[in-house]
């Protein structure tokens, strides 16, 4: 298993459809379980700040599984979210950015 420093964030990112040029990457917290990244990419000038994580199928034995669920969450608080109006919808609730092939999540 690879240390969480050796991943190509700029190559990993790429593969998201995100707008903006790869900027920086680095781990980000402390968990023990997945590895989590923070990264920067310049859209049009701007500083945006996505966040990546890698689930560690050695603990999730089924991560698609694990990620049907979560998709499934978070398009449920999101539509809750919007029905009821509340200011801010779309920051209350976690939005996963689809792969550049429209998958909720990435297998590397």
């Amino acid at each position: 298993m690879a240390t969480p420093t050796s991943y190509d964030l700029a190559q990993l990112t790429s593969q998201f459809a995100i707008v903006g040029d790869f900027v920086s990457g680095q781990p980000y917290g402390s968990g023990h379980i997945n590895d989590t990244f923070a990264i920067e990419v310049n859209q049009g000038g701007k500083a945006i700040r996505y966040v990546l994580q890698r689930i560690n199928h050695n603990i999730f034995k089924n991560p698609d599984g694990l990620m049907q669920n979560v998709a499934r969450v978070c398009r449920h608080a999101q539509a809750k979210l919007k029905s009821e109006n509340r200011p801010d919808a779309s920051r209350r609730a976690l939005t996963l950015l689809p792969t550049r092939q429209g998958q909720d999540w990435l297998v590397d």
